[in-house]
């Protein structure tokens, strides 16, 4: 069976950033893009605290930084 970890996360908040940056959502979309972008940040951060805090380091595979999100409103070509 195929998991999702935090690696796949992190490729997906890539790919939301890379077609927000290349105007892939309408205005009226990327506001809606951009609050789950914001909220996959936040839960990947509190993943990676917490796991440091555990004193682990992230497993192998698993992107030990996450890339910002998108902000809201901003689609650039």
């Amino acid at each position: 069976m195929n998991t999702l970890n935090l690696n796949d996360l992190a490729t997906l908040l890539a790919a939301i950033d890379i077609a927000v940056k290349r105007g892939a959502f309408s205005i009226l979309e990327v506001g809606s893009v951009g609050e789950v972008a914001t909220k996959l940040n936040g839960f990947l951060q509190e993943a990676q605290k917490q796991a440091q805090a555990e004193g682990e380091a992230p497993a192998e595979g698993e992107a030990p930084a996450q890339p910002e999100a998108p902000a809201e409103g901003q689609a650039q070509a």
